[in-house]
């Protein structure tokens, strides 16, 4: 691998490390808004009466963001370990 084709990758893989971090940060607050634009649930409850409502899908959707946010940083870090000279 040349310098230059390392330098493209070293580039390209900073910009994916800046998107995973702003996933990171800001990936759970959109299925919150989602579901509150979408009108549910109509109100928050915790457990047990959580189950009877619909309130387990927002915790369901931050849950598989924070899962996801999770194995994008991982990638990068595996990424970034595998460019390295």
């Amino acid at each position: 691998m040349t310098n230059i084709e390392r330098k493209q990758i070293s580039q390209r893989l900073a910009l994916f490390e800046r998107a995973a971090v702003l996933f990171e940060r800001f990936g759970p607050v959109v299925p919150v808004a989602i579901a509150f634009l979408n009108g549910w649930p109509t109100e928050v409850q915790l457990y047990p009466e959580w189950q009877l409502g619909e309130s387990w899908r927002l915790f369901l959707s931050a849950y598989l963001y924070w899962g996801a946010s999770y194995a994008l940083s991982r990638a990068v870090s595996f990424a970034k370990g595998s460019i390295v000279p």
